[in-house]
């Protein structure tokens, strides 16, 4: 009931502005372009719906525990925003059938894909009877360039708190030239919105620190469990014009601790660096268009928060791009496929390494490629393939086993060994440079067969990204 009353004043606040107001504020569509997507307004069983309107996505993935495990947040919906119930355990009525069948992994793209099907996987249903908590961290772009936006966040920002269950934490960082965290993380809800009324009588600013804002934000959770559901949920339109954060060290945190960011996206925004960080911390990025559709936006986060069917399983090696289809097939219509894609590679925009190593073996004290090491040359051909503006320089590095121009010699060419063979899997040898390094810089003492095999090794040191 409570939801319904504040989802019913939020709209009618709305309703009160002219239509020509919202337009000249916020409405950013062209001749009806960019229509809303489907939000999640409420739930029904699967009993109770049309089946032929369902649909279904991947919300929320968590890949921090890899390659152990994957943790997939699969919704099913229909196209009046209702998402989908009692399909899994324990919600499941007897004798319902399988509604999760199967799970496959797409492992990278183009001409080397391969499909791994995930023989055990483990699907289990949670909802509004579940008191798991949730921790949210909302960061608030307050800048001027947000200015026509500001009444719509303000209204959205204490919907979004009151909406919250007793057992749910909530922080709030409110950013422009300065940053403060407006309260930490609290599960007060009397005291959060106090504190945010206070703040936003005087909360406008006119420059931009972005991904300052944003790792501050995050930080307001480093003493979350690594295993309790964490998120951050960013309403910004990407403005940056002051931070020394970048957007690697955003990716780098978050991913360290477990943190799905969602990017609200709004005004003239810019959407890139956003969409950027909702792909690789496995969250979900928005985009909207009218005051009216990000009011919805703050609903279908926070509710999607409590309705999910979890997928858990242990993913195949593979350090590239990851695109996980979980098959759902309800009788009577076509299957449909909820996608999740995550990226293992370290030559991803936001992974913030400058180089990296690869355990490639070797004939003994020769420099031709074991046949055990061409996938893992497959892989890295793969990575290079779709990020086409990466130069790697390739080092050969030896243990201390023979003179130092032997060693010098030998690792020389086994660097041009890998540049052959990445060549002829397809990349381009201009993106390529070779360097023999020898016994020059272990990793460890040359002082047992075991450190001197890790000594043995292939660096890949990334000159442009």
């Amino acid at each position: 009931m409570r939801i319904l009353v504040l989802v019913a004043l939020a709209l009618s606040l709305l309703s009160c502005k002219s239509q020509h107001k919202l337009t000249q504020e916020f409405d950013l569509r062209d001749n009806g372009e960019n229509p809303s997507p489907t939000r999640f307004v409420s739930t029904r069983t699967i009993d109770s719906v049309d089946i032929k309107a369902l649909k279904t996505d991947v919300w929320k993935l968590e890949h921090y525990a890899y390659p152990d495990s994957i943790r997939l947040f699969v919704r099913v919906l229909d196209t009046n925003g209702y998402v989908v119930t009692n399909m899994a355990a324990p919600y499941k009525r007897d004798g319902a059938p399988d509604y999760f069948p199967l799970l496959t992994e797409q492992l990278g793209v183009r001409r080397r894909k391969r499909v791994a099907n995930i023989p055990t996987f483990r699907v289990r249903e949670f909802g509004e009877l579940d008191s798991v908590p949730t921790n949210i961290a909302l960061a608030i772009d307050c800048s001027g360039s947000m200015k026509g936006a500001k009444e719509t966040i303000d209204l959205g920002t204490e919907l979004f708190i009151g909406l919250k269950r007793n057992c749910d934490n909530i922080s709030l960082t409110a950013y422009h030239k300065e940053i403060r965290t407006v309260f930490p993380l609290s599960s007060d809800t009397s005291t959060m919105l106090r504190a945010f009324r206070e703040y936003k009588k005087y909360s406008q600013g006119l420059f931009t620190a972005t991904y300052d804002g944003i790792l501050k934000t995050l930080q307001t959770l480093k003493d979350v469990p690594l295993d309790q559901p964490k998120v951050c949920v960013v309403f910004s339109d990407g403005d940056e014009n002051l931070s020394g954060t970048k957007v690697g060290d955003i990716f780098e945190y978050a991913t360290k601790h477990n943190i799905s960011i969602y990017c609200v996206g709004f005004g003239y925004v810019q959407d890139e660096p956003l969409q950027d960080l909702s792909l690789y911390t496995g969250g979900k990025y928005y985009r909207a268009y009218t005051k009216k559709d990000l009011l919805g936006i703050f609903l279908d986060i926070y509710r999607s928060l409590r309705n999910y069917y979890l997928v858990t399983y242990t993913p195949p090696r593979f350090e590239g791009l990851h695109t996980a289809d979980v098959t759902v097939q309800v009788p009577g219509r076509d299957t449909m496929i909820a996608r999740g894609v995550y990226d293992k590679t370290p030559l991803t925009p936001m992974d913030p390494r400058d180089e990296f190593s690869k355990p490639i073996l070797f004939a003994f004290n020769k420099s031709i490629i074991d046949t055990a090491s061409f996938f893992i040359l497959d892989e890295l051909s793969d990575a290079l393939e779709r990020f086409e503006n990466v130069v790697l320089e390739v080092q050969g590095h030896t243990d201390n086993i023979g003179t130092e121009e032997y060693n010098q010699t030998l690792s020389q060419a086994r660097a041009e060994s890998v540049k052959s063979a990445l060549v002829q899997r397809g990349v381009d040898a201009t993106r390529l440079r070779t360097r023999g390094m020898g016994f020059m810089m272990p990793v460890v003492p040359n002082d047992t067969e075991e450190n001197r095999a890790k000594n043995r090794r292939t660096v890949f040191r990334i000159l442009r990204k």
